[in-house]
């Protein structure tokens, strides 16, 4: 029989077409899609009722009608349970996440996994714990249309993720295979590869972990969730995650999804690292070993807790994973490299581990988090969480930091927008992300500047090469965030004048010009922007600088006046009331002017600047640090 060409190429095209829709044509050994998206400044969404998704969102990205401005969330990190949408409906979050989108969500997180009981394998692989995973998993994948969709319905995660991703594909950029899979507190995890009980060593005993099955059927689940999210939206990003042992990565990478002991054969060709494109992980400093050493000779610990060591913890877990993944060719060579993003971290605000936590270490962790992480490659940050679900003093009473770590006050069992407000972490978050958002980290600026081993920080510019300089002091002293450093940076970028923004501008809207040949720096990260690049409107000209900031053991207000102008100046604290009048109503001429303020005329954290002239009122927030 012969064809015409133009009858061969439907042919083909068709035949293309249903190859395509039940099985992958390449796997992540093959090609791994470069991210080109922004950093993103995500959030886990959490459960505050009664707050519902769309109002959660509304805190989240800000929302103009409603004057609400937001904490600077720019992606988000949520669920959809398997169990979930088998009682609700597999369309009932559709509207939310469209709510999400309009709000400003891009490149959403989404955790996959938690099975009904009627999706649930009914095998206890150990003698206690019943299997968390989906009951036949190892049923075909597809079945060629059969029962109507192009997966085998049989397989009940596949059907699962089929319907979930062909319903939520356009809201969503990164699918993540269950959440922490490897939670554990069996010593086997942390073991090192010498130790023969390691997960180095051996597989993960189904006792020792949470999903309580074989890792044979966790690299199943990713190459499930591979083979059938790649058929719906090739673009889409899968993720294995997010994970906390470095053991826990190689025992996927050195397994295939064969349940024999996940050896190679013609069925299960592949090893775990194939079916995934993104590393995913979580990363907690102040619980994972990152602030202390073992002082051997004394046998006692030794102790870093400071937001600095935090920050270099959260990219120190990060190239421990990137060790394993290279060890097994995912180099960009053999194989192509992951990318990268982390979907939980933060550190407490209160020491109820390891005795580290304070607002001021929380704030300064969070922004030399963010900037580390833009530094090391890595995509996307989601704080847990968007708010408190109890009071400070519930958490402390009941020993669980985790209840305080949001962006929010606590958002349980409240609902007027006036009860609640964001925590020092949540101006910090907002103004970073206010601040750099849509800016690319510049490695050859920064590294031109030539900094000193005391001060750390990066370079961002935006898309017109605008360039935002966010730097600190190095905090390297335990339990202290006190740090200070006067840098030249005019030396290093020609730039005589900056507007400097501290970590709650966003917030107070509160900044000054700063003389570049004497920044004075402390362990609180601050944003510098070039004068000439940002539209800095102020009445009279004038630099005012507050340093150190926040500060301890003095004070000291430097007023440079360029013009003769009425001023007044004074310092006032949360409620109004006057702490110091230092200018009440002169003509000040052209000149500066320095004030040295003891620390004992303040009692309490949080003051205000204040300098008025006849055209304006401009606030500088002052913070007093804790303790001292």
């Amino acid at each position: 029989m012969k064809h015409s060409k133009q009858t061969l190429f439907v042919l083909l095209l068709i035949c293309t077409f249903q190859i395509g829709i039940t099985q992958t044509p390449t796997t992540a050994n093959d090609f791994v899609r470069p991210y080109e998206g922004n950093f993103a400044y995500g959030s886990n969404l959490g459960y505050y009722p009664p707050w519902n998704a769309e109002e959660l969102g509304n805190l989240a990205f800000g929302d103009e009608a409603l004057n609400i401005p937001g904490a600077g969330i720019t992606s988000l990190r949520s669920a959809l349970f398997a169990h979930f949408q088998e009682d609700w409906g597999y369309d009932f979050r559709v509207s939310t996440f469209e709510h999400y989108q309009n709000l400003g969500d891009t490149d959403h997180v989404v955790f996959l996994g938690y099975p009904s009981e009627i999706q649930r394998d009914t095998t206890f692989y150990c003698d206690t714990m019943q299997s968390e995973l989906f009951a036949n998993l190892y049923e075909p994948i597809w079945d060629d249309g059969a029962n109507g969709t192009p997966v085998n319905d049989a397989n009940y995660y596949a059907l699962y993720v089929y319907e979930t991703v062909s319903l939520y594909k356009d809201y969503v950029k990164f699918w993540e295979v269950w959440n922490e899979p490897d939670y554990s507190f069996s010593p086997s995890s942390i073991h090192g590869r010498d130790e023969p009980d390691s997960w180095w060593n051996v597989n993960p005993d189904p006792c020792d972990y949470d999903i309580h099955a074989p890792v044979f059927h966790y690299i199943r689940m990713l190459r499930i969730s591979y083979e059938v999210i790649k058929s719906i939206d090739e673009e889409a990003y899968v993720a294995i995650g997010g994970i906390g042992y470095p053991s826990f990565l190689d025992a996927v990478l050195r397994n295939t999804d064969n349940p024999q002991e996940g050896s190679i054969t013609e069925d299960f060709p592949l090893k775990g690292g194939a079916y995934f494109d993104v590393l995913s992980y979580h990363v907690y400093p102040h619980i994972d070993g990152t602030l202390r050493t073992w002082n051997h000779p004394e046998r006692q610990f030794d102790y870093t807790r400071h937001s600095d060591q935090a920050a270099y913890g959260v990219i120190d877990l990060k190239y421990e994973f990137e060790e394993v993944l290279f060890d097994y060719g995912y180099d960009g060579k053999t194989y192509p490299e992951k990318e990268w993003i982390i979907t939980e971290s933060n550190v407490p605000r209160k020491p109820l581990n390891e005795g580290f936590g304070s607002d001021e270490a929380q704030r300064n962790f969070i922004i030399k988090a963010l900037v580390e992480c833009q530094k090391n490659n890595i995509k996307q940050f989601h704080i847990f969480t968007l708010g408190d679900k109890w009071e400070a003093e519930e958490a402390t009473k009941k020993f669980d930091e985790y209840q305080i770590m949001g962006l929010y006050n606590r958002l349980t069992g409240k609902h007027q927008l006036s009860e609640i407000e964001l925590n020092d972490v949540g101006m910090a978050y907002q103004t970073c992300s206010d601040l750099l958002y849509k800016k690319r980290f510049e490695a050859t600026l920064f590294n031109n500047l030539n900094l000193p081993p005391s001060v750390n920080g990066g370079v961002f510019t935006g898309s017109f090469g605008e360039k935002i300089y966010v730097l600190w002091a190095v905090t390297n002293q335990d339990q202290s965030e006190q740090a200070s450093y006067t840098l030249n940076l005019t030396k290093q970028t020609g730039i005589d004048q900056f507007v400097q923004h501290y970590w709650h501008s966003s917030t107070t809207n509160d900044s000054m010009i700063v003389n570049g040949q004497a920044i004075h720096l402390t362990g609180a990260p601050v944003f510098l922007t070039p004068v000439e690049e940002e539209d800095y409107s102020f009445g009279t000209p004038y630099l005012l600088e507050v340093f150190p900031n926040p500060f301890s053991q003095g004070l000291t207000i430097d007023l440079t006046v360029e013009t003769a102008e009425m001023t007044t100046l004074r310092v006032i604290d949360q409620m109004g009331q006057e702490v110091a009048n230092l200018v009440d109503r002169e003509w000040k001429t052209p000149g500066t002017y320095r004030w040295v303020l003891d620390e004992t005329l303040f009692e309490g954290n949080i003051f205000f600047l204040e300098h008025i002239t006849r055209q304006t009122v401009n606030r500088v927030l002052i913070v007093r640090e804790s303790g001292s």
